[in-house]
């Protein structure tokens, strides 16, 4: 690991390790940061990467690699979760490796530029998608190349002036882009190791979501060839299962057909899994889904109460829940969803039936998980907090982890969202360990059948 580097990119850790968010609990390596470094490789520069996330990285991994690769340039990305993290770590960067180029992106900075800039620790933010934006830093940064104000995408100080460059267009053509690297990180240590993003952006307009807001509301998608090129490649490092971490791999049916043939027709004998929306979905391809590998797929439910779904800006309604939940239990393909817990037009009222329709989809043998409504910078909650009726009562972005409330909500005090979400959560358990007991008692009932007959 002696070998000088032009690019250290560095995955910000969770304060919260344990959080619904946390990588660490996903389980998912930091495919953001490996398409760019995997960007610069194919471009001539040396790039890798530094997962926090990993248990046991720490400063001092990041003090050998800064000594024995002596990276000019250092990458830090963040959400909003992992921001102060990411600014700690640009701290010590600038304290005992001054000379070296800090720059930060992901999605909380890509909105709130201004703060990490002004804390003296970064020298540029990379706003949106960092590919591009990225190899024309270091044209500029490495090689004298580029008018520092002719990058898109590029936020940064000039004296105590603050300079914003135009945003950077979208990669119209994902197929462009090379396939992550997986050499970059150590592969083996993430539970769902082989993941793959199949598009940017989503087409939803959820209210509580940035997705629109850092895709510019464009969703765009890589080619069926090239997905499944990416599946046999990952199938050649010895990989069976797959994990696809785009926002809705399914908005696009005759895209997901052709996946679907595709996997089929070169009889690739792989499992995968995928999140999706109920009102995209009927049996038939369901079936299908089944057919080419498909154990398990993920529903945003958020509410149990249709006025609720309808106020989230969902589009979806209750009997189309009801419809894919039975579905998928029909067809043998495990679901999983997420419910919300004091969004901006809560009552308790509505938040029992949340909870209720919760336990409901549970019974039917869904995988559920409860979460606190959180306004992220970027998403319409975020930008309409007056409109909404929301008092933010605490901007301390270690906290913004969807299990402790930040705002009063006009129908709410953080208190009784923290309560109500602390009383889902139990219930929650409580119906899952009946549903073991019940489960257990029905095994041994059926030997005892057996034993007698």
């Amino acid at each position: 690991m002696n070998k000088t580097l032009d690019v250290l990119l560095i995955n910000a850790p969770s304060p919260n390790p344990g959080s619904i968010l946390s990588h660490r609990i996903q389980g998912l390596p930091p495919l953001g940061i490996c398409y760019i470094a995997t960007w610069l490789n194919s471009k001539g520069y040396k790039a890798e990467l530094l997962d926090f996330y990993i248990r046991g990285v720490t400063l001092r991994n990041l003090d050998e690699r800064m000594n024995n690769q002596q990276p000019k340039i250092v990458g830090i990305s963040t959400t909003t979760e992992t921001y102060k993290s990411g600014l700690r770590i640009a701290r010590h960067i600038k304290a005992y490796y001054p000379k070296v180029i800090v720059v930060m992106g992901g999605c909380h900075v890509t909105f709130e530029y201004e703060e990490p800039l002004r804390s003296g620790y970064v020298d540029y933010i990379s706003r949106g998608e960092g590919e591009i934006t990225f190899e024309e830093l270091c044209d500029h940064v490495l090689h004298g190349k580029q008018d520092i104000r002719q990058i898109d995408g590029l936020s940064y100080m000039e004296g105590d002036q603050l300079i914003c460059n135009k945003d950077r267009a979208f990669i119209c053509d994902l197929d462009r882009l090379p396939y992550p690297d997986r050499s970059l990180f150590d592969i083996e240590k993430y539970s769902y190791p082989a993941s793959i993003s199949t598009s940017r952006g989503c087409p939803g307009r959820c209210i509580f979501c940035a997705a629109t807001a850092l895709s510019g509301g464009k969703y765009r998608m890589r080619s069926p060839e090239s997905v499944v090129g990416e599946i046999e490649y990952l199938i050649g490092m010895g990989h069976k299962h797959i994990q696809f971490i785009d926002d809705t791999m399914t908005a696009s049916i005759r895209r997901l057909n052709r996946i679907i043939e595709l996997i089929m027709e070169k009889n690739l004998n792989i499992t995968w899994a995928c999140e999706s929306r109920v009102d995209i979905i009927d049996k038939p391809l369901l079936q299908r889904l089944k057919a080419a590998g498909c154990k398990a797929l993920q529903f945003g439910v958020e509410a149990g109460n249709q006025e609720m779904l309808d106020s989230l800006k969902k589009n979806i309604t209750l009997e189309q829940i009801h419809q894919v939940f039975n579905w998928c239990s029909e067809v043998g393909i495990a679901a999983a969803s997420c419910l919300i817990i004091g969004q901006p037009f809560d009552t308790p009222e509505t938040i029992d039936q949340t909870i209720a329709i919760g336990l409901e989809l549970q019974n039917r043998g869904a995988q559920i998980v409860f979460s606190i409504s959180t306004p992220y910078p970027g998403t319409y909650m975020y930008n309409h907090t007056d409109e909404l009726g929301l008092e933010i009562i605490n901007k301390d972005t270690d906290y913004y982890t969807t299990q402790t409330p930040v705002y009063h909500s006009k129908n709410l005090k953080a208190y009784e969202i923290q309560n109500r979400f602390f009383d889902a959560c139990v219930k929650l358990a409580k119906n899952n360990k009946s549903q073991l007991i019940s489960a257990k008692y029905k095994k041994v009932m059926d030997e005892a059948m057996k034993v007698s007959v």
